[in-house]
């Protein structure tokens, strides 16, 4: 009886810390919004500000639906959905979706319900080509109301890229 006791605590122990962990890579507050639209949002979160050329990351997306009706939008690689770009302070502008070397897709529409909120990880790559300086990234992505479509845009994000 003692073993199973034991047992039940070290599992009990183990649940918790293993929510714990999940809640807190997870749990990433968004407070900076794109503009609303129709009541639907878009932000964007990054793992960090500064990134390498060359390198590559992933941009969280967050659509949320503050509407009184429910809205589509497409369904396929988030990568072809959103289009992440980098801006320079002069300016310059770079698309930094990366999109996998060989796919298809089929456009299929998924419907998000009246508060409900959709995540996407978007792969990104600072190619070779992009200078090193300060930049703000953001991403647009479409959606539809009532057979209409609409351009939602994110919030910025200041980043730095380094050689």
């Amino acid at each position: 009886m003692k073993k199973i006791i034991t047992l039940i605590s070290i599992w009990t122990v183990a649940a918790g810390i293993g929510q714990c962990m999940a809640q807190s890579i997870n749990s990433q507050t968004i407070t900076n919004w794109g503009q609303s639209v129709q009541g639907v949002q878009l932000a964007i979160t990054t793992t960090s500000n500064v990134f390498r050329v060359g390198s590559s990351s992933v941009v969280e997306s967050v659509i949320t639906n503050s509407s009184a009706s429910i809205i589509t939008v497409f369904e396929t690689i988030p990568e072809a959905n959103s289009d992440v770009t980098l801006t320079s302070d002069t300016g310059k502008l770079y698309h930094v979706t990366k999109l996998p070397g060989a796919f298809s897709y089929r456009l299929k529409r998924k419907a998000i319900q009246v508060g409900e909120q959709q995540v996407e990880s978007i792969r990104v790559a600072f190619g070779e080509n992009i200078e090193a300086g300060d930049y703000t990234i953001k991403a647009i992505r479409k959606f539809s109301l009532s057979d209409r479509d609409f351009t939602l845009e994110s919030n910025s994000i200041k980043v730095t890229i380094v050689k």
